[in-house]
């Protein structure tokens, strides 16, 4: 089985484990009977307290093989669904969070350089698109098999479902058991000195710091509409079935945008196609907030989804070909710092704009941030 076989597998099963692990917790802490106010705290156990280790872990990357770092996130997220199937107290779910935060980091980080340092930059578009392609498919199955063991109403729910989460974590560690080291000509045996993988250099480095500046602002986005559609529903009398199913078209058209990445990047170029798929989101999200009929805002959400379902595979491009081969471990921890800080502080200041401005103005103000992110990134110079 070839490298990029295995890394579409592992990410499959990677992410729809993650993906279920995340509600489920939240499901054990109202299970437990805890103050609401705990969501948050393992919320942030799972995306902040990581983000302390990922630039170390980034560096170890691009001075050793990725393989060990990928092989370890992977056990780190199987011994973390496993032991919350018995967690019950706060203490030891934060501890769980924090082991399967932290094996996020190692899993992505090494896998986002493993596609970087082994595949040809003529495809590297292609190949985040297929990457990201595999997280989608599994942030859609994880939850709806999470869905398909709720509706038998088990006694022990979460424990089965940790369970489940715990085996379809093994799986992707067992995907990656035997992986291929990487052939003479893809390796990247960093000759650099140190200084050279400073945090600072490697955002110094042209295009690096607006493409994460870019892919934080892009995901920022996904989760606003997340959080926002179904108030705006509320405020204009959709049901909560149909503000379901305008998510599930703003997934599906980010699936189809990432499938046909590599096509479109051949055609026009990773600069026009990135900037275009920018200016398009900005537009079909500020557009979110305009009286309209609720067929019309389903187009409005699929254009929204096409367009920043190309913004995560594109940047990863980005920062993968903008960054020192040497330092490209270094970059995509930066790359997912970035994203976890924006998931973290941007939604904290929507909530302050919705209860001054109302829902409308966040849309409006997402939209203007995506076309601000637009307007920063420049044309690489040609290498």
């Amino acid at each position: 089985m070839g490298w990029f076989v295995r890394v579409i597998i592992h990410g499959t099963l990677f992410h729809g484990a993650l993906s279920t692990l995340r509600p489920v917790i939240s499901y054990r802490s109202i299970e437990a009977g805890l103050d609401p106010a705990w969501i948050g705290v393992f919320s942030a156990a799972l995306s902040l307290v990581p983000l302390f280790v990922a630039i170390p872990i980034g560096r170890w990357v691009d001075l050793h093989d990725e393989r060990p770092a990928y092989l370890l996130g992977s056990a780190f997220l199987t011994a973390s669904a496993l032991a919350l199937a018995w967690a019950h107290t706060p203490a030891a779910i934060i501890a769980c969070s924090i082991s399967a935060g932290i094996g996020l980091i190692l899993a992505m980080v090494a896998a986002q350089a493993m596609v970087a340092n082994r595949s040809p930059r003529d495809r590297f578009d292609s190949r985040f698109g297929l990457f990201a392609l595999a997280g989608s498919a599994g942030q859609l199955l994880g939850p709806l098999l999470l869905s398909a063991l709720a509706a038998t109403e088990p006694a022990d729910l979460t424990t089965q479902a940790f369970l489940g989460t715990g085996i379809a974590a093994a799986a992707s560690l067992l995907a990656l058991i035997g992986m291929p080291a990487a052939p003479p000509h893809a390796a990247t045996t960093p000759t650099d000195a140190p200084a050279r993988h400073r945090a600072i250099d490697v955002l110094r480095a042209p295009g690096v710091t607006p493409a994460i500046l870019s892919s934080l602002m892009v995901l920022a986005t996904i989760d606003m509409i997340i959080v926002y559609l179904p108030v705006l529903g509320e405020e204009r009398g959709i049901g909560a079935a149909t503000v379901s199913l305008l998510l599930a078209t703003r997934a599906g058209a980010s699936v189809v945008s990432r499938a046909f990445l590599g096509v479109a990047v051949a055609r026009k170029g990773r600069h026009s196609v990135l900037v275009t798929s920018l200016i398009v989101s900005a537009l079909s999200v500020a557009a979110l907030t305009l009286p309209q009929p609720t067929w019309t805002l389903a187009i409005a959400l699929a254009i929204a989804g096409l367009g920043l379902g190309i913004g995560q595979p594109l940047t990863m491009a980005w920062v993968a070909d903008a960054a020192a081969p040497s330092a490209r471990g270094t970059a995509m921890a930066l790359r997912m710092s970035g994203n976890q800080l924006g998931q973290t502080t941007l939604p904290l200041l929507a909530g302050a704009l919705a209860g001054g401005l109302g829902v409308s103005a966040i849309f409006v103000a997402f939209g203007g941030g995506l076309a601000a992110v637009a307007a920063g990134l420049r044309r690489p110079r040609p290498t």
